[in-house]
């Protein structure tokens, strides 16, 4: 743990890299779970109600 501190003050490019991974990780966790909180139905079946389906017409 003693060797992280000096090699980020030798890289600070990898910090700034690290905490953009942690800011775009927690923000895409947020909106998953934000989206499945206000999502429309509670009862859900696991199909994909047509999306397959037109899919593979799209792609004939």
């Amino acid at each position: 743990m003693r060797d992280i501190w000096p090699f980020l003050k030798a890289n600070p490019q990898v910090l700034v890299l690290l905490v953009i991974c942690l800011v775009l990780g927690l923000g895409t966790f947020l909106a998953v779970i934000f989206g499945l909180l206000t999502a429309g139905s509670s009862t859900t079946n696991g199909e994909p109600s047509g999306v397959v389906a037109l899919l593979g017409l799209a792609l004939g």
